[in-house]
């Protein structure tokens, strides 16, 4: 049974429009996923599909399905400690966090200029395609909905390298203005091929939702300012997850 709600700690999260408005309108119940001093998600079980939201430790990587804190480190709460959201609120073990500041997560209207400026930066991502099949690599550049049966899953990671490049392809895509239905659909079709939580960082990208990290690529692509830094801050998230993203839009923005 979770503690009553008097002994929990009311924490103060920031997150993202979307999160905050999914907390308040789906109340639910759910288990602790997995745990750590710097993350800690929960799989919440709803008629509509199982979703995966999150508690985050500052400096921690902030994903749209996360609330983000000003704690140094969460406390310990084992996996499969009960979970619920109530009237907006995330209650897990001895905390309480909610969404009460809005991040920023428009995005840039990327200018034709956009996608040498990424090429120029990027480093070499060989250790993120050697993971991968070149032929849906290629097909995902093409906007092929068939590419993505092919990689979500696949590579390293908490969210396999694959779900990374898929993410970063939407993303991107979306600042692009290309069309993005085929990988949407294919996402929506093959989303059970890996991780719950790696399945609910997809659908946000389907909704342009990404890392502050990869925000940053894109505004700084639209720019034209500080490619180089935005790029070295986005292949710094995770083992591969930032080289993934990166590899996702470099594709996006394939001429």
């Amino acid at each position: 049974m979770p503690p009553p709600r008097s002994t929990r700690t009311r924490v103060a999260g920031a997150g993202t429009a979307a999160l905050r408005r999914r907390l308040q309108e789906e109340p639910g119940t759910g288990e602790v996923v997995h745990s750590g001093a710097s993350a800690i998600y929960v799989l919440l079980r709803h008629e509509a599909g199982d979703r995966v939201v999150g508690v985050a430790a500052h400096g921690a990587v902030h994903v749209p399905a996360t609330i983000a804190t000003a704690l140094a480190s969460l406390p310990d709460v084992p996996v499969g400690t009960p979970a619920t959201v109530v009237d907006g609120v995330l209650h897990v073990g001895h905390l309480a966090v909610a969404v009460d500041r809005l991040v920023p997560t428009d995005l840039p209207a990327l200018p034709p200029e956009a996608a040498d400026r990424l090429a120029a930066a990027t480093p070499d991502l060989t250790h993120v395609c050697d993971q991968l099949p070149a032929a849906a690599l290629d097909a995902l550049a093409a906007g092929d909905g068939d590419a993505v049966e092919a990689l979500l899953g696949r590579g390293d990671g908490l969210t396999p390298v694959g779900d990374d490049v898929v993410a970063g392809w939407l993303v991107a895509a979306r600042a692009a203005d290309r069309p993005r239905g085929a990988v949407a659909a294919g996402v929506r079709r093959w989303a059970h091929r890996t991780t719950t939580l790696s399945a609910t960082l997809l659908v946000d990208a389907i909704e342009g939702g990404c890392i502050p990290e990869f925000r940053s690529l894109l505004l700084a692509l639209a720019t034209g300012r500080d490619v180089d830094g935005a790029v070295a801050r986005l292949t710094a998230v995770g083992h591969t997850s930032g080289a993934g993203m990166l590899l996702g839009a470099g594709l996006a923005l394939r001429p």
